[in-house]
This record gives structure tokens, sequence and C-alpha cells, in this order.
């Protein structure tokens, strides 16, 4: 029947949370990785990016010396020279044009091209208006097959007039075998900024669920898209295993936990049981059987006494006085199986501190001088009232005493200090004998503990069931060879008191 709780308890102390945080876990390193391929995609389009920016530039910086270079008005044979001879020299132009104002084509290493519009109206009214090459993205005639773009550069009189443009045709060829030999195996594209696209780099790697990169360049009006990768090598996936293997230890080690404190609480109650039905069963003892245990004592008692007083010898009154011990001990024992009883009608009196352990003062010296310990008295002089019951107050003074005595080795002192302090009267009862540990500190007024071998482990239980019925509190502190202190607090009384 217990182990269906403790399945309940064992899913939501571990298996729910480790899944919430593996979950969590999850979201959070995914992202991490996400983050790392991106970064990864980002430096290899940056290399990309600087490399093709490079190459246009450098095609920009030669395409506009060259116009710088060509006459005009234009000479036929020394024009077509020029043009051919860069076309044999440099293998990333794949034709060259020269045009006239209007963009249409008049010298050219292509002769399907000559006489044929090159430039569309608005390319070139930018070209005008800037002085400076441009650039777009494929050539303008849709006939000219070519997996090429194209770059034209205004042809300047006097640097000011436009007189026409030199047009050049740049093989992609070119700009992608430099891009495999830079980072092979990367999948990349290059899109114009209508969406047309330029140009392809390991496109039948990449599927309908990649990732992409996208990087603008800065010498034209490009975009360049790298593909993320699918996998990294990243520590992340080891730090998210450890964070799982770590969760499961904790939240087990959090169950375990939980459980020796529910186990020790269960135990806990179970000893409170137990001690109370033992209790219950001493007192249900002591209430019928008391009284005709005390009745035969009393006799006995008697009796004893007057073979006292008729046998005189050392050795008989020796063990007259061993008799007369335990016939008190049996007495006492006896009373505290009373207090252990049910619950009775205390009649309470007022009564001064001072006087009660007045009384008490020739008992608890006889004790001192019988275990050889020095007794010192510090009592405060004004009246300390208190509502009690004489008889069982004296029964508590006593029984700490008693145990003080018993912990103390010869020499040693038994200090008892009587005052007042705000409402409450104080008895402090202190020993110098070998003290206490921490951990039997708060075992003290537990029913059935003793360290004494012949102790009932009921005497400070029942010195503190009797102050409590006079609605006081008794404490204990204790140091180790240091001694013990027993405080005990009740409150005081304005009217007069009877003794």
């Amino acid at each position: 029947m217990r182990f269906r709780p403790r399945f309940l308890k064992y899913i939501f102390i571990v298996i729910l949370p480790l899944i919430i945080l593996t979950i969590i876990y999850w979201l959070y390193f995914n992202q991490a990785i996400q983050k790392e391929r991106q970064a990864q995609a980002e430096k290899i389009g940056s290399v990309y990016q600087k490399y093709i920016d490079q190459v246009i530039s450098e095609t920009k910086e030669n395409v506009e010396l060259l116009s710088l270079s060509i006459s005009i008005p234009y000479r036929d044979d020394r024009t077509k020279k020029i043009l051919h001879s860069i076309i044999d020299t440099d293998s990333r132009y794949l034709d060259i044009y020269l045009l006239n104002e209007e963009g249409i084509a008049i010298h050219s290493t292509s002769e399907q091209a000559n006489h044929s519009k090159l430039i569309k109206q608005e390319d070139m009214d930018l070209a005008v208006n800037t002085h400076k090459p441009l650039v777009v993205s494929k050539p303008e005639l849709d006939d000219l097959n070519c997996n090429c773009f194209t770059m034209f550069s205004p042809l300047l009189e006097n640097e000011e007039k436009v007189q026409g443009f030199l047009m050049v045709h740049i093989a992609f060829d070119y700009v992608e075998n430099i891009m495999k030999i830079l980072l092979p195996n990367q999948t990349v594209k290059l899109q114009a900024s209508n969406g047309d696209r330029i140009l392809d780099v390991n496109i039948e790697e990449a599927t309908s669920n990649s990732r992409w990169v996208s990087i603008p360049l800065s010498e034209a009006d490009w975009s360049l898209s790298v593909k993320m990768p699918d996998k990294v090598d990243t520590h992340h996936i080891n730090v998210f295993y450890s964070c799982i293997f770590f969760t499961f230890i904790i939240t087990n080690v959090i169950y375990i936990i939980d459980y020796e404190l529910l186990f020790r609480k269960e135990s806990k109650k179970q000893k409170q049981l137990i001690d109370d039905q033992k209790l219950n069963f001493v007192g249900t003892l002591a209430a019928s059987t008391a009284h005709e245990i005390k009745n035969p004592l009393t006799g006995i008692k008697g009796l004893v006494q007057l073979l006292n007083e008729k046998h005189p010898d050392e050795q008989d009154q020796f063990y007259y006085s061993v008799i007369m011990k335990e016939i008190e001990r049996i007495n006492s024992i006896v009373s505290e199986f009373l207090i252990l009883g049910k619950p009775m009608v205390q009649h309470l009196s007022s009564y001064d501190v001072r006087g009660i352990v007045a009384e008490l003062r020739p008992i608890i010296e006889s004790e001192a001088r019988y275990y050889n310990i020095e007794v010192e008295w510090d009592i405060v002089r004004s009246p300390v009232p208190v509502n009690c019951t004489k008889d069982q107050l004296k029964q508590v003074i006593l029984n700490i005493a008693k145990n003080g005595f018993e912990a103390m080795e010869q020499g040693q002192k038994l200090t008892i200090h009587i005052y007042q302090k705000k409402q409450e009267a104080i008895i402090e009862i202190t020993d110098s004998g070998h003290g206490l540990d921490a951990n039997d500190i708060h075992k003290v007024f537990e029913p059935f503990y003793t360290s004494k071998k012949e102790g009932t482990g009921l005497g400070l239980f029942v010195c503190k069931r009797i102050i409590e019925l006079f609605n006081g509190t008794i404490e204990v502190t204790s140091k180790p060879l240091e001694g013990t202190t027993f405080m005990i607090s009740l409150p005081t009384l304005k009217e007069d008191c009877n003794e």
C-alpha cells in the first residue's frame, strides 16, 4: 500500500523535474548550437564576401583604367588590338565591348553583339551621373547565353562629358573556381537585389530544410547566402548530456533526503506512540496499585524503624539503613508513577519559594555531605510568591539536586540560586559535573531516557510535567566537562502567600 504514494512522489520529485529541465536544457542548448552554426556560416560567408568584393573592386579599377586609355574618337585597329589583348591576358573577361553614348556596340571581341544596344537606359543614366563603373547581375542582351555578369564604365571627354561606354562580361566560372578552392564543400548562392539567382556553388547539397545566412556585398547590389552547417563540432552536446546526468543525480538525492526525513518523522512519531503507550500503561498500573503499595511500605518502614531502635549493633544498623534507602527508593518510584497517571485535579496554593527551599535545605545538605559535595546558596531576600503544590515543587528541586550530586566528583560544588526576574520566579540549580553532550541535551526530558545504570528515565520527565502543571517552564544548558544548569521559571503572584 505504501509503494504507490512513494512511486507518485518519485515521479513528482525526480521524473517530472527531469523531463521539464531536459526540455529547458534542450531549448537552451539548441539555441546555442543554432547560434554557433550561424556564426560558422557567417565566418565562411565573410571569406567569400571579401573575395567577391575584392574581385569586383579590382575589376572596377581595371575597367576604369582601361576606359582612360581608350582615346576618342575611336581608332578601329588600335581599339580592337587593345580589347583582344585584355581578353588574352586576363581569364576573368569573356567579352569586352566599346559602346557609343546611346549604349550601342561599336567595337567588341564578340562580333554577334555589334550594333546592338547592350545597356538599359536607367543603368546608363546612373553611370552618367556617377561617372563610376557600374555592375549589373547579368548581360542585358537576352540572346547572350553565358555564365557571367556585366560591368561598364563611362568614357569621358575632358573628364566631364560622356562620349561612350566600355563594357565587359566577367566569367562566373573564374569566381566559382576560386571560391571552391578557398573553402571546398561549402554551399553558397549569390543573388541580386531583385531575387535573381546569379551564382550557385554546391547547391545540390542544400535541401528544403536548409537554413541560410545572408551577407550583403559592398561592391555590388548583391547578397551572398551561405548554408548553415547541418552539424557542428561543439561541446554543447556533451554539456547537455552532463546537465541531464547531474540533474538526475540531484533530483534523486532530493528524493532520498525527503524519504529519509519522512522516515525519521515516522520513526519519531512511532517512538512517541510507543512512549505514550508505555506511559498510559504505567499510569494505569500506578493509579490502580500505588496506594496498595504505599500502605504496606508505610507499615514495613515503621517496623524497620522499631527494629533499628531494638538492635543497635553496627552491622545491623548498616542493614537497616540499606533497607530504609530501598524503601525510600520504592516510595519515590511509586510517587513518580502517580504523576504519570491520568491528570488529576491540582489544588494549587500560593507559597514563597524561599520557604519551600528552606524546608529542603537540611535534606539537600545531608545528601551533599554523603556525596562530599559543597552546596552554595544564593537566595534573594524579598519574598518570591508562586502558585504551586509544595510537596511536588520540593520533589522537583530535590530530584534535580540529587542528579547534580550524582554527576559530580567529590569536592565539587552545587549552586542553588533563587531570584525574581520581572514577573517570574527563577530557580537555578547548577552543578560542576561532567556535563552533557549537545546530542543528549534535548533528550533529558524524554520519558525512559536515562544515563544511569539503575535509573528509570522518568525523574526529569516527571519534573517537567509538574512544572508545566504550575504553568511554568524548565530548561537545561550544559557543556561537557563544565557542568549543567537547570533553570525553572514560575509565574509570580502579587497577593500574599501562605509561607
